[in-house]
């Protein structure tokens, strides 16, 4: 491959390229006579002003003014060079690409890009047969099937499964003919061992591009240590904060329902899928970004975030609204009850219960003003002053000054304050900020954070000692189990540092705000205290904390079932009795497991 695209190739991709079939996979166009318009896919509008003329081969905004052929196009919405854009278009309308010269080039010789594309949606077939057809992959099947999803799901995102031997994969590319340089650059192998792959037991996610081929993979694990999730890392072909799981699939349905659910993983997006709603996608091992917004920005009217209930997850939510919201896209929020993900909600209720939640998620606005009357006092004036300044970004976001006078309106309703005082700390919140801060300081000095080294610190503090163990601590345990709230704060500040992949000390200490923890901790990493028998030590402690939280869980729906069973009269209230019998004995069977062990 060498030298300039010929003029010829060029001239081709303009005649043969289908202007509004291009466009329209990244904005919904209507005809209008012998032109086709559409929302700007350049900028945000609610009214169309961008048209498409196939027989100019040309597009131009009345908005943005932003206008030209297919080829810049292209050039403009995936950030392409000239060379780029013609082998993209060239590829989406069949032409053959030949450079000056006369050298015509196969396809899939165009780049190096291509050939790891390729060699990702050949791996991605190998790993879907042993999944289906192999007994080694029988487990994985199972598993997968057991958690409610359907063989002609694992057909349609084409599921696989890694094989154990770490080896196989190499030798098996090799015997294709790969080079072991090709092999070293793709990605598929470790670094500092090229011979050992670097999913292995594992369920393969195969992550795919627009087209549909495979660019990457997630896979989860499903027996003995380890992270539960490994994904790809960048790569030529592949930039996770610019793709969306699922997005090839549910992209025609994203533009048909004007709408789309982000979610948390791949399984997530399974079931949401087999569901009916195949709208939904997920991020890829981070939090949702602005790229990822704008990926699905020209096909939606409104937004639903169907995140986890837990801290990280109510941290992922509000960052996600105020970043669509700043994109003038209205925002809705799912709230998931009698099962903790969608695909189990779909196993124990069905498809129709799944649905009824989407269809009855919350405005974001009214989900805030919720989440803030549980995070603070909001019968004390300290309180209400705390919930309003939480609120205002929110504001800040909407774009309208209807919006943001009928969300201020709706703030004081919540909280029973005035408007004028309201909108007095809102236009001069810096003022209001400052003297919330200096009370909490006040506050804060009356009385010092109380630190216990008790067993709960301590094996979290042994983790951090030791970062490579996170994966065993974060596979057994969740931030609901630790009772210790300092011990909490210090392991979601590790799944933070593990979302962001980032899990190195000085991003630990980066995210401790309290001083006394952060000195505890310096302390901790510097003085080799927990270099001894480390590993022992923390799956003494992972097992220990697991059945104090076990038992408190018991305790809890002990409490509750005692309660119901005296009350319960409506079917509804019934069910709700004999999920929480259900939960509890699966609790004490785990307990008795426990003690077998």
């Amino acid at each position: 491959m060498g030298g300039r695209i010929s003029e010829y190739t060029v001239q081709q991709v303009m005649e043969r390229v289908d202007m509004p079939a291009l466009i329209g996979e990244y904005t919904r166009l209507e005809r209008r006579g012998e032109e086709w318009w559409g929302c700007c896919p350049f900028h945000t509008e609610k009214t169309p002003s961008f048209s498409v003329v196939p027989s100019k081969g040309m597009y131009y905004c009345f908005g943005c003014h932003e206008g030209g052929s297919a080829i810049d196009f292209v050039k403009n919405m995936e950030k392409l060079s000239f060379p780029e854009a013609v082998l993209f278009l060239a590829k989406h309308a069949g032409v053959e690409v030949i450079y000056s010269g006369n050298q015509s080039i196969q396809e899939e010789d165009t780049s190096l890009k291509d050939q790891f594309i390729d060699l990702y949606t050949r791996v991605a077939g190998s790993y879907h047969y042993c999944l289906t057809s192999t007994v080694e992959g029988k487990f994985a099947l199972d598993y997968i099937l057991n958690r409610g999803i359907t063989m002609d799901t694992i057909q349609k995102f084409q599921l696989g499964y890694s094989p154990a031997n770490r080896y196989w994969l190499r030798k098996f590319l090799r015997s294709k003919n790969y080079s072991d340089g090709f092999l070293n650059d793709s990605g598929l192998f470790s670094k500092k061992y090229p011979e050992i792959s670097f999913f292995s037991n594992r369920l393969m996610f195969p992550i795919t591009d627009r087209q549909g081929k495979t660019v990457a993979f997630g896979g989860r694990l499903l027996e003995g240590d380890g992270p539960k999730y490994v994904n790809s890392g960048d790569l030529l072909q592949y930039q996770k904060g610019k793709t969306l799981y699922g997005f090839h699939l549910a992209r025609q349905n994203i533009r048909k329902a004007k709408s789309v659910i982000f979610c948390e993983g791949y399984m997530d997006v399974l079931a949401y899928h087999q569901c009916g709603l195949g709208h939904a996608v997920a991020p890829l091992g981070t939090a949702l970004t602005h790229d990822q917004i704008k990926l699905v920005q020209p096909f939606v009217e409104e937004i639903y975030l169907s995140f986890d209930s837990d801290r990280a997850g109510r941290a992922a939510t509000l960052k996600a609204i105020l970043m669509c919201r700043q994109l003038d896209i209205p925002v809705r929020i799912i709230s998931l009850k009698g099962g903790k993900d969608p695909a189990e909600i779909m196993v124990n209720f069905g498809a129709d219960i799944l649905t009824n939640f989407v269809n009855g998620a919350k405005i974001d606005g009214d989900y805030l003003l919720s989440f803030l009357a549980t995070e603070h006092q909001i019968d004390t004036p300290e309180g209400k002053t705390k919930a309003a300044l939480a609120f205002f970004p929110y504001i800040d976001a909407l774009k309208s000054d209807i919006q943001r006078e009928s969300w201020l309106t709706r703030l004081c309703q919540v909280l029973n304050l005035n408007i004028e005082a309201v909108k007095k700390d809102f236009s001069n919140r810096v003022a209001a900020e400052s003297r919330v801060q200096s009370h909490g300081q006040e506050v804060k000095d009356a009385k010092p954070l109380q630190i216990r080294l008790n067993a709960e610190l301590r094996s979290v503090l042994a983790v951090v000692a030791n970062l490579d163990t996170y994966g065993l601590m974060r596979s057994s345990l969740s931030p609901e189990d630790f009772e210790d709230p300092v011990a909490r704060e210090l392991f979601i500040i590790l799944e933070e540092c593990y979302r962001e992949e980032s899990v190195l000390h000085g991003s630990v200490l980066a995210k401790c705000s309290n001083e006394q923890l952060k000195s505890l901790v310096a302390r901790v990493i510097t003085s080799g205290e927990y270099s001894d028998n480390h590993e022992k030590v923390i799956e003494d402690s992972i097992r220990h904390i697991k059945r104090n939280s076990l038992e408190r869980k018991r305790s809890r729906l002990l409490n509750k079932i005692r309660q119901l069973s005296s009350t319960a009269t409506t079917y509804e209230e019934q069910r709700l009795l004999e999920e929480l019998i259900s939960e509890k004995m699966n609790i004490d069977f785990e307990l008795d497991s426990k003690d077998a062990r």
